[in-house]
């Protein structure tokens, strides 16, 4: 009885994180869970970690959280956005151990020059560059399996329309930590760009 409660009870407040800031974008091409997207460029505050993807997440989660409570220069408290970025930062595939950069986005309406320095090691601030990308959405767990399942897809949905893959795929993790794993929502982002066959064709029609 006690978890029906409790889910009904974060069911209720689902609204009120809907309405957490997230980066600037505009819609290219949508169809269905898939999406084209060019993101303006963005501040953000992240770390590295050496671990497993899973274990990595959580891990900088803390270091990140702490900075936004204030733990930086000004002893500022910055309000949390979403989504919690991750992506893969090892430049040979074949070096030994995974190093992972995880990243909050910050708020649009701080200036750069007031963004204030982290004084935690291994904290750093960032400016991210305008970039388009392709995205798909679901929902539930974030394992291995799905994650892999839905990168193919996305790669197969960024060849049918013209494009091709330009960097490492990008986690992007919507919910808090103690949202129940099926209520979660999850994309997968890739950089990409018109393949040199379909230059002219930006991959059917822009979304009104």
């Amino acid at each position: 009885m006690k978890l029906i409660i409790l889910t009904i009870a974060m069911l209720f407040s689902l609204p009120a994180w809907a309405e957490i800031e997230q980066p600037n974008y505009k819609v290219i091409l949508e169809k269905g869970i898939f999406a084209i997207r060019d993101y303006t460029s963005v501040m953000a505050v992240e770390t590295e970690v050496f671990s497993s993807r899973k274990e990595a997440a959580s891990d900088a989660f803390r270091r990140l959280f702490r900075y936004i409570s204030g733990e930086n220069e000004d002893n500022l408290e910055i309000s949390m956005t979403s989504p919690v970025a991750q992506t893969l930062a090892n430049q040979n595939y074949d070096d030994s151990a995974e190093r992972w950069i995880v990243r909050f986005f910050l708020p649009r309406n701080m200036a750069e020059e007031n963004i204030p320095l982290p004084s935690e090691k291994g904290v750093t601030v960032s400016k991210l560059k305008a970039q388009r990308f392709a995205s798909v959405s679901f929902r539930g767990s974030q394992s291995d399996k799905k994650i892999e399942e839905n990168t193919a897809k996305l790669k197969a949905f960024i060849a049918q329309n013209g494009y091709e893959a330009s960097g490492r795929p990008i986690y992007a993790f919507y919910d808090p930590p103690f949202i129940p794993w099926f209520l979660r929502d999850n994309e997968i982002l890739l950089p990409v760009k018109l393949n040199q066959q379909n230059i002219e064709n930006p991959g059917g029609n822009k979304a009104k």
